[in-house]
């Protein structure tokens, strides 16, 4: 199956996402989760229309547009409202999308964010420090449909407010939680990291 992205002809497996053929950024979508179309950094354009890429299958003969102005201004405000609201200390690939899309979080002024939040230590395997969560929800959906079933994860809050918790909100030796340790495979900014790697 041939498409054309940005204007250039290329080839691609029957069912492919258009992430797979178009070299486009993603936060929420991960090969072992099922989560899609959240974070809005894949967004491309076929045929005057915003999809993400993450979830859109490519066709024959259709036309993607990656790089359009629009779409960079889109990704430069994403990734900076990201920057002012959460911990980026420990997510150097954000940092490096950030800086490549000329981001200025400054330019909004100061907004609340999650920076605030105490890390969590409930236990003797992982961290859970949601200063650092962008709401991806990777770690919710390994722990849920995505991967393990057991549903020791969940969102709570709406907004600036979201963030993955436990049920109840309690302690994680509290849940089903078997310590798998799939949410801290699949958590891209070290929102959820090994014990063992902390200092201190």
């Amino acid at each position: 199956m041939r498409l054309k992205v940005d204007g250039r002809e290329v080839e691609a497996q029957e069912g492919a996402l258009l992430l797979e053929v178009a070299q486009v950024p993603t936060l929420c979508h991960h090969p072992l989760s099922e989560t899609k179309g959240l974070c809005r950094l894949c967004l491309v354009e076929v045929e005057g229309r915003l999809l993400p890429a993450c979830a859109t299958r490519a066709q024959e003969g259709m036309e993607v547009r990656t790089d359009t102005p629009g779409l960079r201004a889109l990704r430069k405000t994403l990734l900076e409202w990201l920057a002012l609201t959460t911990d980026l200390s420990q997510a150097p690939g954000l940092r490096a999308l950030l800086e490549r899309h000329g981001g200025e979080p400054g330019r909004w002024g100061e907004v609340p964010g999650r920076q605030g939040r105490e890390a969590l230590r409930d236990n003797p395997f992982f961290l859970r420090d949601y200063a650092k969560c962008v709401n991806c929800r990777r770690c919710v959906d390994a722990c849920g449909d995505g991967l393990m079933g057991v549903w020791a994860l969940t969102l709570e809050g709406r907004g600036l407010l979201a963030h993955p918790t436990t049920p109840l909100d309690r302690p994680l030796p509290e849940t089903p939680c078997v310590f798998c340790g799939n949410c801290i495979q699949v958590c891209p900014t070290g929102a959820l990291r090994p014990l063992a790697l902390e200092v201190g």
